[in-house]
């Protein structure tokens, strides 16, 4: 079977444009395991891109041999609107122009509706919610009727996503070792806690952090609403079998400059070991790798802010290792003739990895996200933050 391409029509917006987002299909529609995977909702960021530009091949190659036992289904620049968005010889794919929404924010929670229509009809067969709660989530989507591009984009997009058994959301930051984002319920606990879907992921991209919201994300990111639908349903229903039946994870792949043929090449192998691994398609993956450090919490998180305008300057590189204390950047005063006095030194609140910061020589303004560093011990100050700052 060859690949299935088809595409997503966006609404016009303006008189003589239109919009289209291409997808792809691999395998048969409707088996299991199904994989989603998307990237560049930011559309500036290319580097999932990129690894899927090198993975698709493989998938093709693979399908072409009958060993593709489930559906993947992958949408490799998930955000025509951000895309078409050039300012002033700047491409600014971060935010909607018209709304000032951020891409990744307000995607649609599914779960109050779905409990709705399901009050009385979920029970003890945990296979049977789960077949009932895909196809009640996928009606309730059929019946919105969005009006405008945007809207759609998401409509549309979760209608592909939201019958699957894995969801990734493949971004990247500023500049940053690979970090992922998931929730507390996808990771292993106990006698499990070096097996699973998400530890494996972890493991085989070689994450520097993994980071887990409890017990799942707040803020309606795109990963965030695939994986908290079944989250929150089984809160709500708390007498009914409903398991975490969607691993949805954020994968934030280094930094928006690191796109190279290279390194393509070695994420896409990655994503096809684990993919292998969850046996989507047959094969061998090899031997797990080790994981790079320990999943974290959210509320360990530490985010430092610049807490004036100047400009930025780092003492560490991304991947660092850094302890309470120790100075991680300095926020300068350009205007200031005093040398190290005009130097504000940021340090960082806890142990951990710096797994993300800004460009040395970037303009600082009050409130500016710095770094960011994962931290095993929960920070008094990060209680109830998702992390996740726009």
């Amino acid at each position: 079977m060859s690949v299935q391409r088809f595409v997503i029509q966006l609404p016009c917006m303006t008189p003589g444009t239109s919009r289209s987002i291409q997808c792809l299909r691999f395998g048969r529609k409707g088996a299991r395991p199904k994989l989603y995977m998307q990237a560049a909702i930011h559309a500036n960021e290319m580097p999932g891109t990129m690894a899927l530009h090198h993975l698709m091949p493989q998938l093709i190659e693979a399908d072409a041999k009958g060993l593709i036992e489930g559906e993947i289904v992958i949408v490799p620049t998930v955000n025509p609107i951000g895309q078409a968005q050039l300012v002033g010889n700047q491409h600014l794919g971060r935010y909607h122009l018209l709304s000032y929404e951020n891409f990744n924010r307000n995607w649609i929670d599914l779960a109050p509706a779905v409990a709705d229509r399901l009050a009385k009809r979920l029970g003890a067969d945990a296979k049977a919610n789960i077949a009932l709660i895909r196809k009640t989530a996928l009606a309730v989507l059929k019946e919105l009727e969005p009006v405008n591009e945007l809207r759609t984009l998401r409509v549309e997009i979760q209608k592909l996503s939201v019958d699957a058994d894995f969801v990734l959301d493949l971004h990247c930051d500023i500049h940053a070792a690979l970090h992922l984002f998931m929730a507390a319920r996808d990771w292993p606990k106990g006698a499990a806690t070096r097996s699973g879907p998400a530890y494996e992921l972890a493991a085989d991209l070689g994450a520097e952090a993994t980071m887990y919201n409890e017990p799942y994300p707040s803020a309606l990111t795109f990963s965030g609403v695939n994986g908290a639908l079944w989250a929150r349903l089984a809160e709500r229903f708390p007498d009914a079998a409903i398991p975490q039946a969607c691993m949805s994870c954020t994968v934030e792949m280094r930094s928006q400059f690191d796109v190279s043929h290279a390194q393509g090449q070695d994420d896409a192998a990655r994503l096809l070991r684990w993919i292998i691994r969850q046996g989507i398609i047959k094969g061998d993956p090899g031997r797990l790798p080790r994981l790079k450090a320990p999943a974290t919490p959210i509320q360990g998180m530490d985010v430092a802010y610049a807490p004036k305008a100047g400009f930025v300057v780092y003492h560490l590189e991304p991947g660092a290792k850094v302890k309470k204390g120790q100075a991680v950047c300095d926020v300068i005063d350009p205007e200031s003739p005093d040398g190290p006095k005009a130097r504000t030194t940021i340090r960082a609140q806890t142990d951990g990895v710096l797994f993300a910061k800004r460009l040395n020589g970037s303009l600082a303004w009050p409130g500016l996200v710095l770094y960011r560093i994962a931290g095993e011990e929960r920070l008094a100050h990060r209680a109830g933050m998702s992390g996740l700052d726009d």
